[in-house]
């Protein structure tokens, strides 16, 4: 399943204004890869937006509960939103199987 996350941290929480944390966090991401293969967890993109705290990830896994444990390793507190999303292309072989199924 692919699932598209967005997470959001205050800049309370924020690890450039703690220096402290930024080692911790450095580590990571850098072990993002090695708990993903742990997990079974597949990282198709991650990107960041720092100005506005805010990153967007789509995932690929086997389920909810690994896309949880992978993101909780990253120890930043944050509110995350996971969300489960398809391949345009499944959509549509969903949406062309549909008059046939209707007829049935």
């Amino acid at each position: 399943m692919l699932f598209h996350v967005t997470m959001t941290h205050t800049e309370d929480n924020c690890p450039v204004y703690h220096r402290e944390k930024m080692p911790e966090v450095i580590e990571a991401f850098e072990n993002l890869e090695t708990v993903g293969k742990e997990l079974n967890v597949k990282t198709h993109s991650f990107v960041w937006c720092p100005t506005d705290h805010v990153a967007f990830v789509l995932l690929e896994a086997d389920s909810v509960a690994a896309v949880s444990r992978y993101l909780f390793s990253i120890p930043i507190p944050q509110a995350t939103k996971v969300v489960p999303v398809e391949h345009i292309r499944d959509a549509m072989a969903m949406a062309k199987a549909m008059p046939a199924q209707a007829q049935e």
